[in-house]
């Protein structure tokens, strides 16, 4: 019994030595701990944002009273909440691994000078290539350079246009007036809606209908106002805002094409677009 008990405790220290061999890997590097990309800013908290970019022109957002503008040279636009929370992520992005920059070629890991900055208030965080065996990316911030999943690059590279809000009218805007190439809806005195010129059958609900259409439209995307014209203009007034909002319309087909050459930008939407936005539909019938 002795000889027995001693055997399946030799049996059990063996197996407990081949475990912690099997977990710490004698002769091999560590893997890197995941870390969090930077600790100094969180998302809710930032109020500014520039991105330089070596192939496209700089860019930049400004927070203010909780909502994110885009700022161009002429005037700020709404931008877009998804878009600027999408990049936001970054600082919240894990690094998977981290090396001193000193003990690097920065510049062979395209961090010098960098492919591209993006300065989030006082964060600077500098972008270079991706690693040759995984994929991810270089990144640079104060002395470390991390690695990271490369899942920014397409929004550090976009175009100012797909930053912009693709909702087509203000959220916290009350339309009082909407006048379309064929026909105007004015809300009265009585709280009562006007169509002109008049039309036999449309109930209130489809006019309804086509008022809280326009309330909630959004562009698939928007692009730089490629400067057509057109006779054909939509505008809107509000009742709590003395400035009308201008759009044009500069093409139907494939695509329903509103511009506002005031803002430079032009919004492109649905095929049905045409339908939903510019009728009211079939009259009622009796």
């Amino acid at each position: 019994m002795a000889t027995r008990g001693l055997l399946n405790l030799a049996l059990v220290v063996l197996a407990l030595v081949m475990g912690l061999i099997i977990y710490f890997e004698p002769g091999l590097e560590p893997a890197d701990i995941p870390q969090p990309l930077t600790t100094l800013l969180v998302a809710d908290d930032a109020i500014g944002i520039h991105i330089e970019r070596v192939k496209y022109d700089p860019v930049s957002f400004i927070k203010r009273n909780g909502r994110w503008y885009l700022v161009t040279e002429q005037q700020e636009l709404p931008a877009s909440t998804f878009q600027l929370q999408a990049l936001l992520r970054l600082l919240e992005t894990s690094s998977t691994s981290q090396y001193a920059a000193d003990t690097v070629d920065l510049a062979a890991l395209g961090l010098d000078p960098p492919q591209a900055t993006v300065t989030i208030d006082d964060v600077a965080i500098l972008f270079g290539n991706t690693a040759p065996l995984d994929g991810k990316r270089y990144l640079q911030i104060d002395a470390t350079v991390h690695l990271i999943e490369d899942r920014y690059q397409h929004l550090i590279n976009a175009g100012w246009t797909n930053f912009v809000e693709r909702k087509l009218l203000p959220a916290d805007k009350s339309i009082s007036r909407l006048q379309l190439p064929d026909m105007t809806l004015t809300l009265t005195d009585k709280d009562q809606w006007q169509l002109s010129p008049g039309k036999p059958g449309i109930s209130a609900d489809a006019i309804q209908q086509l008022l809280d259409r326009w309330d909630r439209v959004s562009a698939l995307y928007a692009r730089r106002y490629d400067g057509r014209t057109s006779d054909e203009i939509i505008t809107l007034e509000f009742s709590d805002s003395p400035e009308p909002l201008t759009f044009m319309v500069i093409a139907h087909s494939p695509e329903l094409v509103l511009a506002r050459p005031d803002w430079g930008i032009q919004y492109h939407l649905t095929r049905d677009a045409e339908e939903t936005l510019l009728t009211l539909g079939e009259p009622e019938q009796d």
